[in-house]
């Protein structure tokens, strides 16, 4: 308990209740009245009141601790730092701020740690409410850190490029087959909407046939026609299934260690042979197809070629008039394969391929097989039959035997044509034939296939097998000797020589181009003008009654100095210039149609 002494002099604070009230001065008394009795002022001499004894007379009144509540502790004040922005008289100093409002709400959780106000901080011109140099706290603003992307790892073992590089050509495939279907289905919707169109555009006009026809006969008024509105076809988003075969064909281009063979498919078709333990794939420049040994029913080889029957279950779209479908059906082929190497045919390894494949068939091919070995074999032994015949003397045969055949056709084949033409004229007829020329297109290109036919029998019959053999070689480049203008001229001979076909085929298209020659052989006689063989529309078979004029006209070489034209009515017109005539000179054929022209027009 506090002493009341101490709490008299104010050394410690009263307890609760006791403390004493400020009085309010009063207002100043006036002047006192004159006459009235003052009390004598204390001299300042005379000692002072005893506070001691004042509050020795006085008796305490403590609160009861059982029934007050406990006092509240007070607060320490708070620690004041002396400034010039919080001085009285400073001009710097800031109005005190106002009663802070109500608590907002917590800010969101950020990662960034809170600002800490610090204790006992001075205020700022940047921080004070009122201050013209404040600036507002910026929000707090959550930032969430993106997690960490793993990092692609590029493949760095040889095995990894393949693969990552077979993958990207899977896609772009894959992509490309995707287009071409989508295209093919949004051509097959076009198709179905122009179907169904025509349909429509039919049951319109028979609706209209039908109602104008009870309009007439005064029945029953036919009931309106609905518009037809045709259903509409959407392409496909994804592509369509792809072809069994054309998967196989793509399983097998990645088997390891397959077989890539070049070879012929009739005159003009090439391809290239794949052969794997599951099959083998026809690859041409445009499509292709592939067979599991198990749809091979037959392997074989038959005059230098390598012939397979194939049997195996193929599917194929059906278009009807109200839908498209796919049937499935069994494809039973026979395909003849000629063995092609670095470009030029060898009909000799037919029977090497053929083993080969009949192995891979059963089941027992490996590279250590006698087919494998005897096929090895057989190549290296080409080689060595070409090295053995690898000199200029057969060249330079060849070459002089194929000028010489070609020099003579140009000679002779014009003259066979125009001994196979020469008609006789009768009694009063004349005949005008085509004249040959001794240089004539028609002719070269016959010279050259009848010289590389030839040329190519002589050879043969002089050198045997290895006649073929140098020509073969050499059209694969594998002649090493001579200088590059003669090794030129040399591959595009033997290419010549190797190639009958193409040769019996400029034979026969020059005889052809002579055919129009020789049915233009043309006949004059007292009845008209016409050809031997007189073609519809193109040919000439005139009467006298049909002709305008008959007249000379100058031609030079002539035996008489002109030549006779006659002109008929539809414009065309027969001359004897650069001709040959036959039954008589210009003037006689002169003479003779203008006589009979008269007897016809009289």
């Amino acid at each position: 308990m506090d002493d009341p002494r101490l709490v008299a002099l104010g050394l410690v604070p009263p307890p609760p209740g006791q403390e004493k009230v400020e009085e309010t001065p009063a207002a100043p008394a006036g002047p006192p009245a004159e006459g009235d009795w003052q009390p004598a002022q204390p001299s300042q001499y005379m000692p002072a009141s005893n506070p001691f004894s004042a509050a020795a007379s006085t008796i305490p009144e403590y609160p009861d601790p059982f029934t007050s509540p406990p006092p509240a502790a007070k607060q320490p004040p708070e620690q004041h730092v002396p400034s010039i922005f919080n001085s009285p008289n400073s001009p710097f100093s800031f109005a005190p701020p106002a009663a802070a409002p109500a608590a907002p709400p917590p800010p969101p959780t950020t990662v960034l740690p809170p600002e800490q106000a610090r204790f006992g901080s001075a205020p700022s011109p940047f921080t004070s409410t009122n201050s013209p140099f404040s600036v507002a706290p910026a929000a707090a603003t959550s930032f969430t850190p993106a997690a960490p992307v793993a990092p692609v790892a590029s493949p760095t073992t040889r095995e990894g490029k393949k693969e990552e590089k077979r993958a990207a050509e899977e896609t772009r495939r894959a992509a490309k087959l995707a287009e071409e279907e989508a295209r093919k289905a949004a051509v097959f919707a076009a198709a179905q909407a122009k179907i169904f169109e025509r349909d429509a555009k039919t049951a319109e006009r028979e609706a209209k046939k039908s109602a104008k026809g009870q309009k007439s006969s005064g029945q029953v008024a036919a009931p309106a026609v609905k518009a037809w509105v045709p259903p509409v076809i959407a392409a496909p988003l994804g592509p369509t299934k792809t072809p069994a075969d054309v998967e196989l064909m793509t399983a097998i281009a990645k088997q390891p260690g397959v077989i890539k063979k070049d070879v012929r498919i009739g005159l003009v078709g090439r391809a290239r042979l794949e052969l794997a333990p599951m099959g083998f794939a026809l690859v041409q420049l445009r499509g292709g197809t592939a067979y599991t040994w198990a749809e091979v029913k037959d392997i074989k080889a038959n005059r230098g070629r390598v012939e397979i029957t194939t049997e195996a279950n193929r599917e194929r779209v059906v278009t009807t008039k109200e839908s498209t479908t796919t049937q499935p059906f069994v494809e039973t082929l026979t395909r003849a394969l000629v063995i092609s190497i670095d470009g030029a045919t060898e009909p000799e390894f037919a029977p090497y391929v053929a083993k080969v494949m009949q192995d891979m068939r059963a089941g027992t091919f490996n590279y250590h097989a006698t087919s494998w070995l005897e096929y090895e074999n057989a190549l290296e032994r080409l080689k060595g039959d070409f090295a053995e015949h690898d000199d200029q003397f057969v060249p330079a045969v060849a070459g002089a035997l194929f000028a010489f055949i070609f020099i003579a056709g140009l000679a002779i084949l014009p003259e066979l044509i125009k001994l196979s033409t020469d008609f006789k004229p009768g009694p009063g007829q004349f005949v005008i034939k085509p004249r040959y020329g001794w240089f004539d297109v028609r002719s070269a290109v016959m010279a050259i296939g009848l010289a590389a036919l030839l040329t190519r029998l002589v050879l043969r019959l002089g050198l045997g097998p290895a006649a073929l053999s140098w020509a073969r070689g050499t059209v694969r480049g594998w002649q090493t000797k001579g200088p590059t203008a003669a090794r030129f001229a040399t591959r595009q001979l033997a290419r010549l020589l190797l190639s009958t076909s193409g040769a019996a085929l400029c034979l026969v298209l020059g005889l052809f181009a002579f055919t129009p020659v020789i049915v233009s052989t043309l006949y004059i006689d007292s009845a008209g003008l016409r050809e031997i063989v007189p073609l519809p529309i193109v040919g000439i078979d005139k009467k006298w009654s049909e002709v305008s004029t008959v007249e000379k006209s100058v031609g030079p070489g002539r035996l008489e100095g002109f030549g006779v034209t006659t002109k008929f009515v539809d414009g065309r017109f027969v001359t004897t210039v650069d001709h040959d005539l036959l039954g008589g000179s210009d003037g006689v054929l002169f003479q003779k149609a203008k006589s009979w022209w008269d007897n016809a027009t009289k």
